[in-house]
């Protein structure tokens, strides 16, 4: 059995702290899974969190992620490289990502066609026996033919938020699915709830070789390079809509646990162990709130009741818990700039980004971790300067090694093919670019 975590979305509804390039589930604000008897304190993103509840449900070895290009370095970092990306050449909706990743299994992978692949979304929040009933509808598939397997969640409320799906009445598990609804309003989800119904939980689970015939009629193959060739060729449109809708032979299994989709502010701080995070002074008067700060400055926040206070280096989010929810109706003039990245082999943070006159500047604070190198590359219309604030590394520059310790200064002019490898511990450096643009860089390997 494959298990394909889908986690191609841009994820906005957590700003300031999720952009297209740091998607919500790779925010790292959770605390592991008990059940992963991880030894760490350190916070985990949704992505590592979901991954190490694969693997202790032994799950992890055949999983993949299917994402966006400018996300993979950040998935392979989080991951330390356990799990391939299948990379979708654009985003086009769950469907053609679903048949992306089908296809990537079947070419890269040595998968067969009358495997079983089960997909999910990167962010559930529940517990390890959420992936153990995602195993047993699994092996269900495996027997049967031309079936597609869902898993719902039993609703402990009459969600406005959820799809649901709607069971065969009479029917004994795995229940043969009637239909669904979508995101119901308050009534109409009391009533799907006394029927029987279950929350939608995003989880699909089918043969591989059934990826053939919903492909065929767009003249598209399940050859992975082909299929990247001819992407635009699958419509834009959610694997519900294209294929569930339609299809006549569903069964679900229910999951009575756990489960949440942490896609607002006001949902995530519902699992926030803490009341802050990062440096945070609170006042006697505050109530129900939560703050996140990043910024490595202190925070005071006084009188606050039922909020939630962001703080970052791409923007400040001060919001009513319920009212967060809509953040994305506010962004819509706001440009998507992140000010920090996460690399396979370090940090990025932009400090300064300036235009004074007439020259372009950016300040960045570059932390490459002990043993990894930065790719080579070169900028063809900026100079870098670069000063070691601590760690030992190695200037590659022009196929010459330049020893690099801490308060050394080097400038690089532009043109100049470089890297910079660390060596024995973490490398921490400032770099400041100065050019008509700091936005040039063009990597050779």
């Amino acid at each position: 059995m494959y298990i394909v975590l889908l986690s191609g979305g841009s994820g906005k509804r957590l700003w300031p702290l999720s952009n297209d390039l740091c998607s919500k589930q790779y925010i790292k604000l959770m605390n592991p899974d008990e059940a992963e008897h991880s030894e760490s304190t350190e916070k985990c993103s949704m992505l590592q969190r979901v991954f190490g509840q694969l693997k202790a449900a032994s799950l992890s070895e055949n999983t993949i992620v299917c994402a966006s290009d400018s996300q993979v370095e950040l998935i392979e970092s989080q991951l330390d490289g356990q799990a391939e990306v299948a990379v979708e050449p654009m985003r086009r909706n769950t469907f053609p990502a679903v048949m992306l990743s089908c296809a990537y299994l079947l070419s890269n992978k040595g998968a067969k066609p009358d495997d079983v692949v089960a997909f999910l979304p990167v962010d559930p929040y529940t517990t390890v026996e959420f992936f153990n009933k995602i195993k047993s509808l699994g092996e269900y598939i495996e027997k049967q033919d031309s079936v597609i397997g869902l898993l719902g969640g039993v609703p402990t409320y009459p969600s406005t938020k959820y799809g649901y799906i709607v069971p065969e009445k009479n029917g004994s598990e795995p229940f043969a699915v009637k239909g669904f609804r979508e995101k119901p309003d308050e009534a109409t989800a009391q009533e799907l709830v006394d029927m029987g119904a279950l929350w939608n939980c995003g989880v699909f689970c089918f043969k591989l070789n059934m990826a053939a015939q919903w492909l065929d009629k767009y003249g598209v193959t399940t050859n992975y390079d082909e299929m990247v060739a001819d992407y635009e060729k699958l419509p834009k449109q959610s694997f519900d809509y294209e294929v569930l809708e339609h299809w006549k032979n569903i069964v679900a299994v229910q999951y009575d646990g756990i489960w949440k989709d942490l896609g607002t502010w006001n949902t995530l701080t519902e699992e926030m162990k803490e009341q802050s995070i990062g440096d945070v002074t609170w006042d006697k008067t505050c109530e129900n709130s939560h703050a996140i700060n990043v910024l490595g400055v202190p925070m005071v926040v006084m009188g606050a009741k039922n909020m939630v206070i962001v703080a970052s280096h791409d923007g400040i989010l001060v919001a009513d818990k319920h009212q967060s929810s809509y953040i994305k109706d506010c962004l819509e003039n706001i440009p998507d700039e992140s000010r920090f990245e996460e690399r396979r082999w370090g940090t990025i943070k932009t400090i300064d980004n300036n235009d004074e006159d007439g020259t372009h500047s950016v300040t960045k604070r570059i932390k490459i971790l002990a043993g990894k190198t930065m790719p080579y590359h070169t900028h063809a219309q900026h100079t870098e300067t670069i000063t070691v604030i601590s760690g030992m590394g190695k200037l590659i520059l022009e196929g010459t090694e330049v020893d690099l310790l801490a308060g050394s200064t080097v400038s690089i002019a532009s043109g100049k093919k470089h890297s910079i490898k660390a060596l024995g511990s973490d490398l921490r450096l400032i770099e400041v670019s100065l050019g008509v643009t700091c936005d040039d860089e063009q990597v050779l390997g």
